[in-house]
Order: C-alpha cells, then structure tokens, then sequence
C-alpha cells in the first residue's frame, strides 16, 4: 500500500543526517532486510531501551535511505532526544516485494532478537509505525504476545490480528475521519474488542485528517508520553515468549461455509486460524 506525501527531503529530515545513524542488513529465512540504526542519549545507567519504527509503503525497497525520511522518524528522535530517553532507534526496510506481515514477521523478530541479545532492555521494548507500518505494528503485537511493552499503530488495519493475544500490550491508534484508505470503523470494532477483554487502551481519532496527516501528525509529546511511560514488568507479564504460538495465516468464512476474501465490515461471519505448531482455531465473530 502507497504512502505519498510524507516522504521530506534529506536536508528536513534530521535522523536522516545524523552521523550516528549506522547501516545494517539481516538475512533470515531467504529474506535480506537493510536496517539503519542508532543510539542515542549513550552514557546513562541501565541498557537501553528498543524502540522500532515500522515505515510505509512508499518506502520499500533496498536502498537503506528512504525509510529515514519519514516524518514520523523524526518526531521520534526528537522526542527521545529531548526527553533525554537512551534508547536504540531501529529503522528496518522492507524489500520492495514484500510488506510488513507474512514471513516478514519473522525476520523482524529475529532482527529484534539480535538486538535483545544482551545489549538492550527486553523490558522496554516499543514498536510504532504509519500506514503499512501502522499494519505491520499492529500484526508484530498480535504475532509476538508480550514481547512490547508498548505499541503505537497509526493508520493501521488490525482486522487481521488476534485480540486475545494484543491485550497483552498497551496499545494506542491514532485514526483519521477523512483517510481514504485505512478504515476508522475498523479500528474502533478492535479496540472495542481489547477493552472488552481488559485491555490498555488509547484511541485518538482526529476530524478531518487524510491518511497522510495522520502518518505525519500523529507523533505528538504527549503521546509518545503515554507509550514510553509502559514497561513490560508494569503490564505483569514475565515470560511473554514461553509456549506462545505465532499466528500464520487467518481465512475467513460465512456462516454457511463459503470462503471469504477478507474479514466482512458488518454482520457474523467465521475466521479460521492457523498457527506456527500447526493448530487450528475456529472463531465465530460479530462487527
């Protein structure tokens, strides 16, 4: 899915021209995914926090730049610079024929299990994200339980996700009225599900805001507040990866059993879901 419009140009883009930002490059499962990343606020006590930022469609590809120029990276840096967070800003890449979801869960694990190896606190780890990033946020959460002590999707689809498994993070969206390509209504009936089973909720939902504005405007102080303020311990949760399953491919069905292309907007329907140790579930649902 395209994102245009937020791209600025590297002059305006501070992260972008930051010397500290290092390049990186995974290999994982046949996949190669660039990464840039950096440290920042180096010298306090403690390990570092993860914060991941997941980018749009607009900027796939191999380059290892264009997902620096996101305005979201640098609302980020400026955030954690000015709050004086040490923490490693991770920028991954998403190959051009690929999106954030599928086998691409996977290599973002492991390229986050690369930096979990000792170097950062597994307590306070966050993942945000726009637009296909905002997608992507959502299914890391929903695949990976536990793992973030918080999530902040913007303008993202989470019709795809398992709510049992992201009530486990504190998430908040932020959701546009006037975007024309990620459904408000669609976020609204999933939060609705997380609250309903004791979830840690925020949902911001901004009149007037195209798709665009949304991935560009969304990364205010005092909502990067409200995500850094979570840590795992403070969510009780103290082995999130013990026995947990990894959702791999959700179909949906009408009640009288006909294939679905994609999750109906209105009315019942079932969704059959396929996990990494080759269970099944089957979960009759209501929008």
């Amino acid at each position: 899915m395209l994102l245009s419009g937020i791209l600025f140009s590297m002059a305006e883009c501070m992260a972008a021209s930051n010397p500290e930002f290092d390049y990186g490059k995974i290999e994982s499962a046949g996949i190669s995914m660039p990464y840039r990343f950096a440290t920042l606020n180096k010298g306090g006590s403690g390990k570092p926090a993860l914060v991941i930022y997941l980018h749009g469609g607009s900027s796939k590809g191999a380059d290892n730049e264009r997902q620096m120029l996101e305005a979201g990276v640098d609302s980020i840096v400026n955030y954690l610079t000015e709050q004086e967070v040490q923490a490693i800003f991770l920028l991954p890449q998403c190959p051009a024929d690929k999106s954030w979801g599928g086998p691409m869960l996977g290599v973002l694990k492991a390229l986050i299990e690369e930096f979990k190896d000792g170097k950062v606190n597994d307590d306070r780890i966050y993942i945000l994200g726009g637009s296909m990033g905002g997608t992507g946020t959502w299914s890391m959460v929903s695949a990976y339980p536990g793992l973030f002590a918080a999530a902040m999707p913007v303008a993202g689809n989470p019709s795809k996700c398992i709510a049992e498994n992201v009530v486990q993070t504190p998430v908040f969206t932020v959701m546009g009225t006037a975007d024309r390509i990620m459904n408000v209504e669609t976020a609204s009936d999933f939060i609705n599900e997380l609250n309903s089973l004791g979830g840690t909720t925020k949902f911001d939902i901004e009149e007037g805001w195209t798709h665009e504005v949304t991935c560009i405007q969304s990364y205010t102080a005092n909502r990067l507040d409200w995500i850094f303020g979570h840590t795992r311990n403070s969510s009780g949760i103290e082995n999130p990866e013990t026995d947990c399953k990894i959702l791999e491919s959700v179909q949906y069905y009408s009640l009288d059993g006909r294939p679905l292309s994609e999750s109906p907007r209105k009315g019942f329907y079932i969704e059959r879901l396929r996990y990494n140790d080759g269970s099944i579930a089957t979960v009759k649902r209501l929008k």
